[in-house]
């Protein structure tokens, strides 16, 4: 139980790291707009006491206010020296962060959408299936999750790093290699009902390789059923594994693509 925290904490320094650098600009445009004020507020008070204009503390703020923002109402004006260089301040100090604001804002939007896109956003998934590896059969099997509708009201997860951006937008994405743990937690693979393990055939033992990652599957849940794509299903190592295993041998899947233009998950899924 004290593995998953200590996993999970290099991802929660990264957003620490985020927010702490977004308070950092936020505090000090703050800054800034706060002694905007307090210099024209110094100023006001000591040079602009004869202005017809200016009869209360109200009004002085609706100057502030309108010309920090840049649209001059001109309803009341400085009529000093010092009244109109602070103005200018005013002005100055207005457009920088108005304008920074909306720079910061739509920077984190932007951010937010990006990080989406390259599957470095957190996602919240639970009962869902998880897709580790986007092969071949692993487009071949979304496709038919799509035209025979399998798999009803749940949730999609693709979990590779063969490819740097989301190829189904409709489904969720995690950037990350299957068998780094950190990935699979940001799967959420413990809260997963269904995973579908694929064979990666850039590795020369492929099977032994994928395996690997049902084992580090296994040692985070217990409770998902989990399909994994093996050339050789007879393989010793399989009975090293704690757990119901379901094995889709390429072979066949290879076989019912050609054939059958669908990989017949439903025959492995009864």
């Amino acid at each position: 139980m004290i593995l998953i925290p200590n996993l999970l904490t290099p991802i929660k320094r990264f957003f620490e790291k985020e927010m702490s650098s977004v308070r950092k600009h936020i505090l000090i445009l703050f800054s800034l707009i706060l002694s905007s004020f307090l210099f024209s507020a110094i100023i006001f008070t000591f040079f602009e006491g004869s202005n017809n204009h200016i009869g209360s503390f109200e009004d002085f703020l609706w100057w502030w206010f309108v010309t920090t923002s840049t649209v001059g109402y001109g309803d009341i004006v400085p009529v000093s020296m010092w009244g109109r260089v602070v103005g200018i301040y005013c002005i100055v100090i207005g457009v920088y962060t108005y304008t920074d604001i909306v720079s910061l804002i739509l920077s984190n939007v932007h951010n937010k959408i990006t990080a989406k896109e390259k599957g470095k956003a957190p996602i919240d998934a639970r009962k869902h299936v998880l897709i580790c590896d986007y092969t071949a059969f692993a487009d071949e099997m979304i496709q038919e999750i799509k035209h025979k509708h399998l798999f009803p009201d749940k949730q999609i997860v693709l979990l590779t790093a063969l490819v740097e951006r989301n190829p189904y937008p409709e489904y969720d994405f995690i950037y990350g290699v299957p068998i780094s743990p950190q990935s699979l937690l940001r799967a959420h693979v413990d809260k997963a009902s269904h995973i579908f393990v694929f064979s990666n055939n850039r590795f020369t033992d492929s099977d032994s390789k994928t395996l690997h990652v049902v084992s580090r599957i296994l040692r985070l849940t217990n409770t998902a059923k989990i399909y994994v794509e093996l050339q050789n299903p007879n393989l010793p190592l399989l009975k090293e594994l704690n757990g119901t295993v379901k094995v889709l041998k390429s072979d066949d899947l290879l076989h019912s693509s050609i054939a059958h233009k669908y990989l017949q998950l439903e025959r492995y899924l009864n």
